[in-house]
């Protein structure tokens, strides 16, 4: 086994989303990716609707109905998705603005166009970290073996 000291995730990617979408960002480190993990988190804490934030304030978090727990990763994935394409975003092909426009790549337009699309948010959420979760999957000691049928061809 070698240790690769450069590796593809240095470079930049465009994402295919689907329905002629695509996404371009360039290259982010892996400490960037868990700051931007980090900070979606405390976003999403801080964002929860009044009922949740009132429950979580009751209960210890061993106690919060899994229900919680969800809604608070699925509006972390959404915020990191967000921050993601807010600091390393390129541009996006496919979205335009009612007036046929394309869309810029802003906050706002980010907003609209994962209110509009709740199901994009997951998929890019995916496929912008899938590189990281590899390479998180190749350092784990649980990972498939490459010498063995768990192996993905």
């Amino acid at each position: 086994m070698v240790l690769r000291l450069k590796r593809r995730l240095t470079d930049d990617r465009t994402v295919e989303v689907g329905y002629g979408v695509t996404v371009s960002h360039r290259a982010f480190s892996y400490a960037e990716f868990r700051e931007v993990e980090a900070t979606a988190m405390r976003i999403a804490r801080e964002t929860l609707p009044a009922a949740r934030a009132f429950e979580a304030a009751t209960f210890d978090d061993e106690d919060l109905p899994p229900e919680h727990e969800e809604a608070l990763r699925g509006q972390s994935a959404r915020h990191a998705v967000k921050l993601l394409l807010l600091r390393f975003g390129t541009g996006w092909d496919g979205i335009e603005t009612e007036d046929g426009a394309p869309a810029p790549l802003t906050a706002e337009s980010l907003d609209l166009f994962l209110d509009l699309f709740p199901g994009v948010a997951a998929t890019l959420h995916a496929m912008l970290l899938s590189p990281w979760a590899e390479l998180e999957q190749e350092g784990n000691g649980s990972a498939p073996s490459p010498h063995t049928a768990t192996a993905v061809a």
